[in-house]
């Protein structure tokens, strides 16, 4: 249906000729066949009129003749004179009845004409009304063709742009959905390096302090070992001479009895004399005893400080060593840094956050300085001691990645 539109739109002049030409037609086929209808109507009515007329001429002169009068005989003259009257009367009525003819073909004619005029005026005007409304049927639809092009095309124009929108639309979700699976790949990735460095970390500091725990475990155990060997040897040379030192008391007891038994009134002073002097004796032995004892336990008690100040010293050692370690491990070398060593003081928080870093003398350049103290700083937070007493706010150490 668009497509038929469209071509009587681009052919519109044919198309309004074609109807105007099929609308004569028609209006010469309908009022053709009355006018020749009517025509043929008139010149009949016309011809009985003429005749009627002739006959009543004929009629209105016959009853002059056939009235009775008194016929009298005529004379040769009088009979050609009436003869050539009546003739003449006969021509006359010929005459007449062919200009009364004529007369009425003329206005048959005449009205023929005119009615052809009305009919070509009719016929003008129903010509004019189809042209005027065909030009306005095909204005009209040539604006609605227009109007229906121009809203397909915008409808398309539409169509297209909400296909460009949602096809960018679509290319900007994709990408979007590209990028988070990107960033999420990374992430993952990251994530996965963080845990492995860190599983890595864990491992080799549990190993460590496996290697650490166990070492001390031996040590302190050969220590334990020795000491209580040494407290065993002199329990038993302590118990020896108490035994020994018992067994002579008892001896001199014995002795003192069977004598104040012998001698009992004359040695009663003697032997209570030499019992005090005895007890007295005995009194300031347990007291060397007592004070040998207390001694022992002083030097076991400054030996095993002793030991336990080595044992921190050496935990104390490894734990700023392993501070060193990692502090080194994050430094980044400048170009042409070499034989680097400096003073590092750094002050942290029980879980070893760090709260700040201080040279106390440069490293070389400010470059270093600055690389150093990033180390530091990357380094955070740093290893935990391998035990609560050990933890110091602040840890001076020598930076010597070099050494």
């Amino acid at each position: 249906m668009l497509d038929l539109l469209e071509k009587m739109g681009e052919h519109w002049r044919a198309v309004v000729l074609a109807v105007l030409l099929h609308v004569l037609v028609a209006a010469f086929l309908i009022f053709g066949i009355q006018f020749f209808h009517d025509s043929a109507s008139k010149g009949n009515r016309g011809r009985s009129i003429i005749e009627a007329s002739v006959v009543q001429a004929s009629a209105q002169s016959t009853p002059a003749s056939s009235e009775p009068v008194q016929k009298q005989p005529q004379k040769p003259d009088q009979q050609q004179n009436e003869q050539a009257t009546a003739e003449a009367a006969k021509k006359q009525a010929e005459a007449q009845k062919a200009a009364q003819q004529k007369a009425q073909q003329q206005a048959a004619e005449k009205a023929a004409q005119q009615k052809a005029a009305a009919q070509q005026a009719r016929q003008e005007a129903a010509q004019k009304a189809a042209q005027q409304a065909a030009a306005e049927k095909a204005k009209k639809q040539a604006a609605e063709q227009k109007a229906k092009q121009e809203a397909a095309q915008k409808a398309k124009q539409q169509a297209a742009q909400e296909q460009a929108e949602k096809e960018a639309a679509e290319k900007a979700k994709q990408e979007a959905a590209a990028e988070q699976a990107r960033k999420a790949a990374q992430a993952k990735k990251q994530a996965a390096e963080k845990k492995a460095r860190e599983e890595a970390k864990a491992k080799k500091k549990a190993a460590e302090q496996k290697a650490q725990q166990e070492a001390e475990a031996k040590k302190q155990a050969a220590e334990e070992k020795a000491r209580k060997q040494a407290e065993a040897q002199k329990k038993a040379a302590a118990e020896k001479a108490r035994k020994e030192a018992e067994a002579k008391k008892q001896a001199a007891e014995e002795k003192a009895r069977k004598e104040a038994e012998a001698k009992k009134q004359a040695a009663e002073e003697k032997a209570r004399k030499e019992a005090e002097a005895k007890k007295k004796a005995e009194a300031q032995k347990q007291a060397r005893e007592a004070a040998a004892k207390a001694d022992l336990q002083k030097a076991l008690a400054q030996e095993a400080a002793g030991r336990q100040n080595a044992v921190n010293q050496k935990a104390m050692a490894r734990y700023v060593q392993a501070i060193q370690d990692k502090v080194e491990g994050n430094w980044i070398r400048p170009p042409g840094a070499s034989n680097i060593s400096c003073k590092v003081k750094v002050t942290q928080l029980p879980g070893g956050q760090i709260t700040n870093v201080q040279l106390l003398g440069s490293c070389g350049s400010a470059a270093i300085d600055r690389s150093v103290k990033q180390a530091i700083y990357k380094s955070d937070p740093l290893p935990t001691p391998p035990s609560d007493n050990l933890f110091q706010s602040e840890i001076e150490f020598t930076f010597k990645p070099d050494q």
